[in-house]
């Protein structure tokens, strides 16, 4: 990655468990509709909110973030959360994401549903300090309201996508066809390695 002044960087955290096509949509949204340069991939290693560990392995699931943004040029992938010890605490990553690129306006994209624990993640006013918010719907449910607050964008015309990384695992387990909601790619590697149960 470059170092670009005045550079607008979405930072996409998640487990990525898998990857999959309402992720990319949700980017590509992000990086159109709010005027982003580029939207950075970040897995985490563990989430502090969250009580499992990812199913699939850091390194599977850094190949299949490779996999999948793989041509967009303005899809980048981190490993940051990954090779930082500890939990993925969000406010050392824009930290270090700043750090490296400090001409850089952070956008943190962020589902509704986290919005709403915002004040139980690590330091979330130093967060705050550090990142603007670009704040979507999750499960396809546009929030009724939406309070003003000068750090968070929302999203301006939030697609409706309802694709979980939840549901791909249970189909995979089913032995159902996911093809429909992973890239190609992803889709062949999950076979290949047999992940999921698949």
């Amino acid at each position: 990655m470059k170092r670009a002044q005045r550079l607008r960087l979405g930072l996409y955290g998640g487990s990525f468990d898998p990857v999959h096509l309402g992720h990319l949509l949700l980017a590509r949204d992000a990086l159109e509709q709010c005027g982003l340069d580029a939207v950075l991939f970040i897995p985490c290693a563990h989430s502090p909110l969250k009580p499992r560990r990812a199913l699939a392995s850091d390194a599977h699931r850094v190949a299949m973030l490779q996999a999948a943004l793989r041509g967009e040029p303005r899809f980048w992938l981190s490993r940051c959360e990954l090779d930082r010890p500890g939990p993925s605490y969000s406010v050392d990553t824009a930290r270090e994401i700043q750090a490296a690129f400090p001409r850089a306006q952070l956008f943190w994209l962020i589902g509704h549903d986290q919005w709403e624990q915002l004040d139980r993640w690590h330091e979330p006013e130093e967060l705050r300090r550090l990142v603007r918010f670009i704040r979507f719907p999750r499960g396809g449910e546009v929030p009724a309201s939406r309070a003003r607050d000068p750090r968070v964008l929302d999203l301006p015309h939030p697609r409706r996508v309802d694709i979980s990384a939840t549901e791909i695992r249970l189909r995979l387990k089913a032995r159902l066809p996911i093809d429909h909601l992973v890239p190609e790619a992803v889709a062949a590697r999950i076979r290949r390695h047999r992940l999921y149960g698949s």
